[in-house]
């Protein structure tokens, strides 16, 4: 396979879409923000929310003690700030060098989603693929310092050699992911499945193999009890007020989440929590449809719905216009349903970027997004 074909189409989507979070940045500094110099200000707009936590950690690492202005730092897992840090090395700067990270990451991850989907469907569905994913709503947190772009390389990495029955690669694409996000931790069962399907020593050596995934994580809580005496401290900071995370059905955090949808006294909070509820819904619609086709593959359907119950299983629906980006491979559900049809493939993919531009110039304007 020609390496430069395959690359192609990710590498001009994560290109592309950065070209316009930059030209949109620039018009909401200049319209929005007026005041301040425009490239500081265009720099700014990445850096908001969990942002601000990923690069105080990859500057100053986690504290050694933790009081209520501190504490919920614990509830970030440290792959990557790692990234971030080790890439400061190199650029000297930890907004350039976040900026470095999750446009490397969208680029791998997105030709791993090529690579993927044209191992199971064609290339004109591998292409459509990339830019759908690339230009989903709320893919400017493929942009701003955030996991979800080197957690979709890992991921994709993961689904990909695992369905090729690589399971070296696959297990340690998978605890990379498990280092960036703990969702990273529904790619066992995932691979679980792929490894379930050979047979002999491949199979014995593959289940031997899981253990690696969940090891970021175990690491890290090892970490946090020698630098915090609270190995736990990763689960406790999630209950903190900065979270207030516990675990709940899913339809507890939908019911709650809509009450406060419906009880709330502005259109900005409406707005906030009809997000939440219609990504959460469009999650578990997409889980769904996985299940209900014959020609998604089963490791792809558990992966999306365990991760899909990661994130929606909470007392309150929080970040589920982001959480959403994790559930990359239902992107061939999408493909199956419009592969006769160009026409719908071209009014998707317009319909989408343009609701992307929208989230790009909330987000930019310091609004969530999600």
């Amino acid at each position: 396979m020609h390496v430069r074909r395959v690359a192609a189409p990710g590498l001009s989507a994560a290109v592309t879409t950065r070209l316009l979070w930059f030209g949109l940045a620039a018009a909401t500094v200049y319209v929005q923000l007026s005041g301040g110099p425009l490239f500081a200000g265009i720099r700014q707009t990445l850096v908001n929310w969990d942002a601000i936590s990923y690069l105080q950690i990859a500057a100053h690492g986690y504290p050694a003690t933790l009081d209520v202005r501190t504490e919920y730092l614990d509830a970030f897992l440290p792959g990557f700030p790692l990234l971030i840090r080790g890439a400061s090395f190199v650029v000297r700067d930890e907004v350039l060098a976040a900026f470095v990270v999750t446009f490397a990451g969208e680029a791998i991850g997105l030709w791993y989603v090529y690579r993927l989907v044209l191992a199971e469907r064609d290339r004109g569905s591998a292409v459509f693929s990339v830019w759908m994913i690339a230009v989903l709503p709320t893919a400017v947190f493929f942009i701003a310092p955030f996991t979800e772009a080197p957690f979709m390389a890992a991921a994709a990495a993961a689904l990909y050699h695992g369905r090729q029955g690589r399971f070296g690669p696959a297990v340690v694409a998978a605890a990379a992911a498990a280092a960036l996000r703990l969702t990273g931790l529904a790619l066992l069962p995932a691979l679980a499945f792929e490894i379930g399907r050979q047979r002999g020593p491949r199979r014995v050596s593959g289940v031997f193999l899981l253990l690696i995934i969940p090891l970021p994580v175990v690491l890290y809580c090892a970490y946090m009890g020698v630098h915090t005496g609270d190995a736990l401290a990763f689960f406790d900071a999630q209950s903190t007020p900065s979270f207030a995370h516990s675990f709940a059905p899913p339809w507890d955090g939908f019911a709650s989440t809509w009450s406060s949808m419906v009880t709330a006294l502005n259109g900005e909070d409406r707005s906030i929590f009809a997000r939440e509820i219609a990504f959460g819904l469009l999650g578990l619609v997409a889980c769904l449809a996985m299940w209900a086709s014959t020609r998604v593959p089963r490791s792809f359907a558990i992966y999306c719905s365990i991760a899909w119950l990661m994130t929606a299983s909470l007392s309150f629906w929080r970040s589920e216009p982001r959480y959403f980006l994790a559930l990359f491979p239902a992107v061939l559900v999408v493909a199956d349903a419009t592969a006769r049809s160009r026409a719908a493939r071209a009014v998707l993919l317009t319909a989408s970027g343009a609701l992307m531009c929208a989230g790009i110039w909330v987000f930019a304007g310091g609004r969530w997004l999600g």
